[in-house]
């Protein structure tokens, strides 16, 4: 059995490891739908595209891939800037990948930690 210390530790890797999914929440979420994970692929083969390029490549509406550009946007994939009656979008995936690089890590911390199958929760 884990002594106090290590309960009080294994509770603050807990909380830390809580706020980091916490904070991918939205990346997550905007990962799940299929339509954004086609969209996803699109921008892994070009650098920028706008909204008409992007409905080109799909059997969805000119709104519909607005409100899926819109969340990717929000979730922090993706940027955009307008340039004369278009506007342009890329991936911006800097950030997203940090916080997957820190769930990773709390993952790998827990699987390694020698005591991980003594530990009730």
């Amino acid at each position: 059995m884990l002594d106090n210390i290590d309960n009080d530790l294994l509770l603050k890797k807990k909380e830390s490891f809580y706020n980091v999914l916490q904070d991918c929440t939205e990346i997550f979420k905007a990962l799940a739908d299929p339509v954004r994970q086609d969209i996803l692929l699109m921008f892994m083969v070009f650098k920028r595209l706008n909204v008409t390029q992007i409905v080109e490549q799909s059997p969805m509406s000119r709104p519909t891939i607005s409100h899926h550009l819109k969340i990717m946007k929000m979730a922090g994939i993706l940027d955009s800037r307008k340039e004369a009656t278009e506007v342009y979008y890329w991936l911006t995936a800097g950030e997203s990948i940090e916080k997957f690089k820190k769930i990773i890590a709390a993952i790998e911390e827990i699987d390694n930690h020698p005591d991980k199958e003594n530990v009730s929760i």
